[in-house]
């Protein structure tokens, strides 16, 4: 496989931004801003530190995604989000920051993770001998575990393409510019998976809609 680039992860960057973080910048003009730092498109100061921050952390996942996935690195992901996020990026978040996400069935404030903690959750996917299958099961139960104060399915889903890339595949958040279902029904599967422990759901989903080959 040839050398991964920035716009190589053009899909990641858009579809995390416009599911994630309401990104009004369209899919072409974020290839543009990647390729080249133009602004076309981007029509607002919230868009342009999203995409800037979104930029940085694809950069930081090109440049060491040969490292072993630990806490320290899911820390340091989080730290590269410093103009669209939280106050202390890369910073575990604590209990008493009563830290969630609100969902259509409910509101989701699962306990905070201390270091240990965050490296026992990623240790727990060596039972997933496929790489994609352990990027997918890792996206969910990072962004299910909250471990930040802001920015965790951003973290949770450049984490995940940390294992893929190397292996010429990308994850991408389901989402059609045509389809405004997809993004819902996503949401939908990934709302269940934080209340309800339906993993299998989202990740079906992910699989069928999310994962695309990188240029060769």
């Amino acid at each position: 496989m040839s050398a991964i680039n920035i716009t190589d992860l053009a899909g990641a960057v858009y579809s995390s931004g416009k599911v994630f973080d309401g990104l009004s910048t369209g899919r072409l003009d974020t290839e543009n801003f990647l390729r080249s730092g133009s602004l076309a498109g981007v029509s607002s100061r919230a868009d342009l530190a999203l995409l800037e921050d979104l930029r940085d952390v694809a950069q930081f996942v090109i440049d060491h995604h040969e490292q072993p996935i630990d806490a320290a690195y899911v820390r340091t992901i989080n730290a590269q989000i410093t103009r669209s996020g939280a106050l202390h990026p890369g910073q575990l978040r604590t209990e008493d920051q009563q830290i969630g996400v609100q969902t259509r069935y409910g509101r989701h404030t699962p306990p905070a993770l201390t270091e240990k903690g965050l490296q026992q959750l990623i240790d727990s996917m060596k039972k997933h001998k496929s790489v994609t299958e352990k990027a997918l099961e890792l996206f969910v139960v990072l962004a299910k575990a909250q471990p930040f104060e802001d920015g965790n399915k951003r973290t949770a889903l450049f984490v995940a393409n940390s294992l893929l890339i190397g292996h010429g595949r990308l994850l991408v958040v389901p989402v059609d510019e045509r389809d405004p279902q997809l993004a819902d029904t996503f949401n939908d599967r990934l709302a269940k998976a934080y209340l309800y422990d339906e993993h299998d759901a989202v990740k079906a989903l992910m699989r069928k809609h999310g994962l695309t080959a990188l240029p060769r």
